[in-house]
């Protein structure tokens, strides 16, 4: 019979550090004060941004600023810059109705070639075009559907009805340029937004976790059986998951207080394991063994 390995207090210590003072650092000093800006909320927290949020023009237009182009290197933000432009001079909140009743994503993808040709900036049709143009119909799809078009409200009414995510990300990732990345950095940070975690079949959390460096060492680190440095994206988020079921902390807050804590205090990943240990010894006495 299967039995679960105990778990090791100092990964304990470790994974409740970043779920907690990590997490809410992440939320406080980038998500919300960035995702104000990409939805014109009043202010920096969760109420004013899921208001927001359910406006289908801020939605996507969060999308286009703060997601889509995120793997982009140095291009990130005035490629974010661009399409935000694009996005506006077709439209707003109050007339973005007009264009979800179109049939497709064509007006804005030629805005943002407008909008280049003025920045004597190439538009990439091979990059931009699928990704720009897919996630407007995907508005579109959802307003013939429900006469709203939010993409978030879409997501929210999805886990409400049926506990699952899976479909949702995969509608999102078949959008070319995209990215499995990309979709689970939205999805997850819908979910917290709009506290829907809980909601979300165990089965289908995995889809909420991406997978970056950081989080790929933390489940290096924590989890007692995954040492394989070559594992898949999907296997480690799915253990990543369940370890943090096992540690009764959310998965979503562990992912970006792991993800934070990487960027602000590692910098470099050959310092994880120092840091990692240096975080649970000044946590608390009792788990000064090192990380194994």
């Amino acid at each position: 019979m299967y039995q679960q390995l105990e778990l090791d207090p100092a990964a304990v210590v470790l994974v409740r550090q970043l779920a907690g003072p990590w997490a809410d650092r992440y939320l406080t000093e980038a998500l919300y004060p960035a995702l104000q800006g990409s939805v014109d909320a009043v202010a920096p927290n969760p109420e004013a941004i899921r208001d927001q949020l359910a406006d289908p023009f801020w939605c996507l237009n969060a999308f286009f600023d703060h997601y889509a182009f995120a793997r982009r290197g140095r291009d990130r933000a005035e490629l974010s810059i661009l399409a935000t432009k694009a996005l506006a001079r077709i439209s707003n909140a109050d007339t973005f109705e007009t264009i979800l009743k179109e049939p497709d994503g064509t007006a804005l993808w030629e805005s943002f070639v407008e909008v280049c040709a003025e920045r004597k900036r190439k538009p990439y049709e091979q990059l931009n075009r699928g990704l720009l143009a897919g996630m407007l119909e995907l508005a579109q799809e959802i307003y013939q559907f429900d006469g709203r078009g939010s993409i978030a409200e879409w997501l929210i009414e999805g886990v409400v009805q049926n506990q699952r995510i899976e479909p949702h990300f995969l509608r999102v990732v078949d959008i070319r340029g995209v990215g499995p990345k990309i979709s689970s950095t939205f999805l997850r940070d819908m979910v917290l937004l709009f506290d829907l975690e809980d909601k979300i079949d165990n089965a289908d959390r995995l889809y909420v976790q991406p997978v970056d460096r950081w989080l790929r060492l933390c489940a290096q680190t924590i989890v007692p059986e995954f040492d394989d440095e070559t594992a898949v994206d999907w296997i480690i988020a799915g253990k990543v998951s369940k370890y943090c079921r096992r540690c009764h902390v959310s998965g979503i807050r562990f992912n970006m207080g792991a993800s934070y804590f990487g960027l602000r205090e590692v910098h470099e990943p050959n310092r994880f394991h120092t840091c990692a240990t240096e975080l649970v010894a000044g946590t608390q006495p009792s788990a000064k063994k090192k990380m194994s």
